[in-house]
């Protein structure tokens, strides 16, 4: 309970960073100057209004100074990391893992807002979670997760020399983190389930008539990674034994 109360915490908070993230680097800013501000009246918040979920809800979704509306986004990213925090903390409590899990589901969760906002998965964060990941790999000896980076910057990026640009820059380099946060198994499984659950999706939006323009690929890479992360080592195990029994 202990260790679930603390990165619920936790996550909250860098949820709250995440947001900062999310709103400031495709518009090029600072997530440093100017403090956290209304994106209404420019008003500057205040501690008390601050507070991960806490003052969006005691503000009932409102700035306490212009009464302008506050995007339900941002309690939904907090409560996100939150629980995604939480659930890692329970799991693999204090330990490299979780690091190194943190590092990445916060990466992924900026990089699913700004890819669908903007279409945009910013160098900061793709780049600067893959040095974090990095850096715990070559600190532990953890081999296989450098692989992972390799080996998934490799397929996305002659993915987009065969499509012709049909695979982003981004999508490249947030797949390098995520080879580096998962290890090179999980990081495969992440990326078939992203690809899976991509054309599934484009698939059905075109029967349906509804595809416009490309979908963008940070969401699919996201929940590949997340479930992969969780329950990889038992699709791991379901596919050898799908193969043992042919």
């Amino acid at each position: 309970m202990f260790w679930l109360i603390t990165f619920f915490v936790l996550g909250s908070v860098l949820g709250s960073f995440a947001n900062v993230c999310i709103w400031r680097l495709p518009r090029n800013e600072s997530i440093v100057w100017p403090p956290s501000h209304c994106p209404h009246c420019q008003g500057k918040l205040r501690p008390q209004h601050l507070l991960p979920l806490i003052s969006w809800l005691a503000l009932r979704g409102k700035c306490a100074m212009c009464q302008g509306k506050i995007s339900l986004r941002y309690p939904a990213v907090e409560l996100v990391s939150a629980l995604l925090f939480a659930a890692i903390g329970y799991k693999w409590q204090l330990s490299v893992t979780t690091l190194q899990y943190c590092t990445l589901s916060l990466a992924l969760i900026i990089s699913v807002a700004t890819d669908i906002s903007h279409r945009e998965i910013p160098d900061e964060v793709s780049l600067g979670a893959a040095a974090i990941l990095a850096i715990a790999a070559l600190l532990t000896a953890q081999w296989g997760h450098l692989l992972g980076g390799i080996i998934l910057f490799s397929i996305l990026f002659l993915i987009a020399v065969v499509s012709r640009g049909g695979m982003g820059g981004g999508d490249i380099k947030l797949a390098l983190a995520i080879g580096l946060g998962l290890g090179w198994k999980a990081g495969l499984i992440a990326l078939v389930l992203a690809i899976v659950i991509g054309g599934v999706l484009a698939t059905v939006l075109l029967l349906r008539g509804t595809r416009g323009k490309a979908l963008p690929f940070a969401p699919f890479l996201a929940a590949g990674s997340l479930i992969a992360m969780f329950w990889g080592d038992i699709l791991a195990e379901f596919y050898v034994s799908i193969v043992m029994g042919l």
